[in-house]
Parts: structure tokens; C-alpha cells; sequence
């Protein structure tokens, strides 16, 4: 478990994400990070094969039935119940979620399985060669139209009479059409009951919009079928339809995040099992992957299929991509290892307002330091570690902003380990809205290129080497090459001078009440299991829950990396020598010469 606390601000040496000369200023990090190389930093684990797969190689079906295109029905409904509930849609903080259901989003299934090939599920990031980055929050919140704040999505519906009897209507129409020969309340059943404020037994339009909220959670929020109406949602429409705030970007991102690491198994078992042809396991995925590719799009623009429409202020981001196109993959996924100079940490900073905080907090030429207050509850949720709770009370994930801070333009250091709470439900939810601690938060500047320290630059270096070359890592500081991705430009500026450690100055933040860091541990052994059910089959076709897959996300013996070990501890023997070895050669190469026996020489 994380503290209450947010940020934190010290004197470091600060360096470009994509290298160059450092600089010593006041900088300003999320918590908990690490301030030694030799501290408890939770280092990422990353299996991916040098070839992503392509959807069409794959051994195994799978069914994207949290993928919604709208129908012509749906768009009529929503424009009709918009004139009479848009305000109470945004009282609610739903109205951006609601509008973006009528857009449609096509699938660029070898785009998804890239980004699953980079998944890490120790950590809900995807690791790319130059950093981490992960879908946050931030992004439900802007992309999804889903509020931060509000109410569990488990909470029971209100207790006054008149909600209480709405909750028996919707239950009683649900169940009358489990009764027909379908034995299910059909999606296209339920619409034509309530959508012209017909139906019997469920009082027709006088509950009307609460089945249209029902129908909306069950089909683009919590698709856990393919097409049924599940009760659960109830009472979250009843709340929705009185104005009261649920928070569904938290439970959305859960189900996110179970969705990739189901996905990166499913992957990983295939490759394994040499016996698994012609597709003979199905793969259900429930969550909104949409929102991954359509987060894919806003941050890497060589991947995108076509350039985002212009929209107007008032409608919502995810309408920039509405009816956008698949390009051909084989030229717009191989930049995506490159992209270090291209991704956009920021792309949401030019939108006035969306559903986290107003970005008229944000100054376009200074950052400072805003009491908090209750108008900035959604953004410190956005910028602190916790637990994400689903409507599935089985699914609950960690949250870990502070290892890709950037994503806020805040500075990124060392990301420091943080304790799972995740006993139950409940628990979980509490860490979610547990106190915030900090007097003040520190707003950054609208337009600004966030840094990393040196330390966390070296790591990450070393991280990344291992990787590449053998899984083996070196605490060699000496040789020092831009990441992957970024130019060549590192190089020239180590030239003229060494990155080396030195003594940084800390202080205290205004914001702090304690000075302490936390200092976590690593959770060596833990085992995770990655399953979905699966509840839309056919007979002689295995779901994955069948197969049940599970996988040891702790350090490895082989490569001596744990998803939080410490560097120096996962630092392995031998590459220095390596590297020594193949500087040499360069030389030689450079030179025109070519002294076998002296490499030979130098490699014993």
C-alpha cells in the first residue's frame, strides 16, 4: 500500500528522456520513488519475442466482445434521451461516455497484439526500450468519458422509495424476458421494450431512462456478455439517472488491464504449446479495448490509420477517431520500438476541461504549487498509486502512476515498490479513496518536456541492455548509449562530459507532512493467475478459463530479473567485458583494420 502522500519535490541532476547534457534543478516526482540505484526499485520484467505476433498467425480465436460498433437504433435513442437527460448526464459525469458510445472504432487486431507483446502484467505497463507507458485514469477519464470519482460501482442503490421501486421494475422486466424462448434480456429484446416507452410489467417510460443507462453500462461499459442485460448494473443506472457520480474509469481500467495480461497469456501459452492448431481454444476479452487503440493513435502518430477529424469543443475526444480506418500493418508497426522521439506524453493539454480537472489550472508558461481541494480530487486519484476495483469483484489491479509520471509532466525518478491491497473488494476500495495527504500539489506547465533523472536514465539503460542482449545486466556505469528509439545525439554530449554519480541535494517539499520515502519489498514467488471467463463458446471449442492459465511473475533464474528487484541485485556478470570487447572492434572496423588475433586476445 502506498502513503497518502503524492509528490514530492528535491534538487536532482536532471537529463532529457531522450539524453543530452544534465542539468541540476528543482524537480518534482510522484510517489514513492527511489533516490539510491542500490534502493528497492521495482524493476519491470519483459518476455516479448523480437517478432509481435500478427493476429492471422495466431493458434487461437479470439472474441473481442467488449468491441461494440453502434447500430442506427442505439444512435437514435441516445439523441432522443439526450434532449430530455444531458444535464443530468453531466451532473452525473457521464455525458462525454454516453455521446462516445455512438462512435464507431475499427479494429486493427495486429495493432492490439503489439501493444499486448510489450504488456507487462507485474507492473499494468507496456515496456518499450525507451521507458514505460500504460494506459492511466487520465485516459478513461478523457478517451472513455468515465468519471474518477463518485461512488463504487458496488455500491447498493439509493434507499428512498422511489428508487427502490424502480430497482423492482428493472428486475421485473429482465425477468420477464428470461421467460421468452431466448431465456435471456436480449440487448435488441430489451431496446425495442423500452426504447419508444412501451413494454408490460416494467412501467414503460416512467423508467425509461434508467433502462437506457442499463442497456448503455451493459453493452459499452461492462460488456461481460455478448449480448444480455446483467443486473448488476441496476443499481449503478439507478444512481446515474439521479444525477449521482459513479466512479467508472477506475472499475474500466481494471477490467483493461485484466484484458491485456489475459491477452499476454493467451500469447505466451501458444508459443509454448507446440500441439494447439487450427485454433482450437477461444479467447473471450470483455473490456473496451477500443480505448487502448484509440490511446495508441493519440500517442504515437506514425501509427495512426489516418489523421484525427476536427471536433468541436463540446464533444468528446473519442470523436476525433469516429469511423477511422485500419492502415496496412506492415508499415505502421515497426516505429513503435523507434518512437522515443515521436510519443507524446501529454496529448490531452490543449482540451479545456474533461472529466479529471479543468485545464485552465494549467499555466502555459509555469508550473506551481495549488492547495488541494476538493475540485482536485480526481487529478491526485490520477497521480496515486492504488487498487482498481471492477464491477467483477474478482478483479481487482494495481494502479502504479508514479513509474510513468511523465504521462502528467511530472518528472520520473526510480519507481519505489508498493503493497498490494487487494484482500477483498472493499478493502481495495478504501485505498482507492483514502485521505489524500498533501497540503499542495504541484501543477505543471501546459507545454513542457518532463525529465528523468540520471540515475533513472542509467537504469533504465542497463535494464533495457539486458533485454537486448541476454537477460544479464551490469553495473558497469561507464558505458552509456542512447535508448533505443532516440538519436545518436547522447553520444556526441559524452563527449564532453561523464555521467557520473553524485551527491544530490534533498529538501523538503511544502506539500509534505512526513519526509520519509517508503520503502518497499520485493514480493519474490508471487504467482498471478490470468484468466477471463468465458461464457460465449461453441461445443468443441475450449474457452481459456478452461485451460486456466498461470504464470510466475517473480525473479527468474535464469535472467535474475524480478518484476521488483533491485537493480543492483538483478545486475548480472560478464556484460562489461562484453561491451569492452565489441568497443574494440568498432575501433578496428573504424580504422580499416582488422587484427584478428588481438580480438581473439581480447575476448579470453
Amino acid at each position: 500500500m502506498a502513503d497518502n502522500f503524492v509528490m514530492e519535490e528535491r534538487v536532482e541532476s536532471m537529463v532529457s528522456p531522450t539524453g543530452g547534457c544534465p542539468c541540476l534543478r528543482s524537480a518534482h516526482f510522484l510517489r514513492p520513488s527511489v533516490t539510491s540505484i542500490g534502493g528497492p526499485a521495482a524493476a519491470p520484467s519483459l518476455d516479448s519475442s523480437a517478432s509481435p505476433p500478427r493476429y492471422k498467425d495466431l493458434s487461437f480465436n479470439v472474441n473481442f466482445i467488449g468491441w461494440k460498433i453502434p447500430d442506427s437504433n442505439w444512435k437514435t435513442w441516445v439523441d432522443r434521451m439526450h434532449s430530455s437527460h444531458h444535464s443530468t448526464w453531466r451532473e452525473a459525469g457521464i455525458y462525454d461516455a454516453v455521446v462516445s458510445s455512438k462512435c464507431c472504432v475499427h479494429r486493427h487486431q495486429d495493432l492490439i497484439f503489439y501493444f499486448v507483446e510489450k504488456w507487462c502484467p507485474a507492473t499494468n505497463t507496456a515496456v518499450f526500450p525507451w521507458g514505460e507507458a500504460t494506459f492511466t485514469l487520465e485516459d478513461a477519464a478523457v478517451l472513455g468519458g468515465f468519471s474518477v470519482v463518485g461512488e463504487s460501482v458496488s455500491a447498493p442503490p439509493p434507499a428512498d422509495d422511489e428508487s427502490q421501486k424502480v430497482m423492482k421494475k428493472l428486475l421485473a422486466a429482465r425477468k420477464n424476458l428470461c421467460k421468452t424462448p431466448a431465456k435471456k434480456a436480449g440487448h435488441s429484446r430489451w431496446m425495442a421494450r423500452f426504447m419508444d416507452g412501451g413494454g408490460d410489467g416494467g412501467g414503460g417510460s416512467e423508467i425509461e431512462h434508467e433502462a437506457f443507462l442499463a442497456y448503455w453500462l451493459s453493452r459499452f461499459v461492462f460488456p461481460f456478455t455478448r449480448d444480455t442485460i446483467i443486473k448488476s448494473v441496476f443499481p449503478i443506472a439507478v444512481h446515474l439517472a439521479r444525477g449521482t457520480r459513479v466512479a467508472l474509469a477506475p472499475a474500466v481500467l481494471a477490467a483493461i488491464y485484466r484484458s491485456l495480461t489475459l491477452l499476454k497469456a493467451a500469447v505466451a501459452a501458444a508459443r509454448k504449446e507446440s500441439h494447439l492448431r487450427n485454433r482450437d481454444f477461444r479467447v473471450t476479452i470483455s473490456a473496451p479495448l477500443a480505448l487502448i487503440q484509440v490511446w495508441i493513435w493519440e500517442r504515437f502518430p506514425s501509427l495512426r490509420s489516418t489523421n484525427p477529424i476536427t471536433i468541436k469543443q463540446s464533444q468528446p475526444r473519442l470523436a476525433r477517431w469516429d469511423n477511422s480506418k485500419k492502415s496496412s500493418i506492415r508499415t505502421s508497426l515497426p516505429p513503435i520500438d523507434s518512437a522515443g522521439e515521436e510519443f507524446k506524453w501529454r496529448p490531452y493539454t490543449t482540451r479545456t476541461m474533461h472529466n479529471v480537472v479543468s485545464r485552465t489550472i494549467y499555466k502555459d508558461d509555469h508550473g506551481y504549487w495549488l492547495a488541494v481541494t476538493s475540485d482536485l480530487e480526481g487529478l491526485v486519484r490520477c497521480l496515486r498509486a492504488s487498487e482498481l476495483v471492477s464491477l467483477d469483484p474478482d478483479w481487482i489491479e494495481q494502479y502504479l502512476p508514479h513509474r510513468v509520471a511523465m504521462q502528467f509532466g511530472i518528472d520520473q525518478d526510480l519507481p519505489g515498490h508498493v503493497s498490494r491491497v487487494n484482500v477483498n473488494p472493499d478493502i481495495a476500495w478504501r485505498d482507492y479513496i483514502r485521505p489524500i495527504g498533501d497540503a499542495k500539489i504541484y501543477i505543471p506547465p501546459r507545454v513542457v518536456e518532463p525529465h528523468v533523472t540520471r540515475r533513472y536514465f542509467k537504469w533504465w539503460q542497463k535494464l533495457n541492455l539486458g533485454w537486448r542482449i541476454d537477460g544479464k545486466l551490469s553495473d558497469d556505469d561507464a558505458f552509456v548509449t542512447p535508448l533505443p528509439g532516440f538519436s545518436d545525439q547522447l553520444l556526441k554530449d559524452r563527449e564532453k562530459e561523464e555521467f557520473v554519480a553524485e551527491k544530490v541535494v534533498h529538501r523538503q517539499s511544502p506539500l509534505s507532512y512526513s519526509a520519509d520515502n517508503e520503502k518497499g519489498s520485493c514480493n519474490k514467488g508471487s504467482k498471478r493467475k490470468f484468466v477471463e471467463s468465458s461464457s460465449d463458446y461453441n461445443s468443441g471449442v475450449s474457452p481459456i478459463s478452461d485451460h486456466r492459465f498461470e504464470r510466475t511473475v517473480a525473479e527468474s533464474s535464469s535472467t535474475g530479473i524480478g518484476d521488483c528487484a533491485s537493480p543492483v541485485q538483478a545486475f548480472g556478470i560478464g556484460l562489461e567485458e562484453r561491451v569492452r570487447t565489441i568497443e574494440k572492434l568498432c575501433a578496428l572496423l573504424k580504422s580499416g583494420k582488422l587484427d584478428l588475433p588481438l580480438i581473439l586476445k581480447s575476448r579470453q
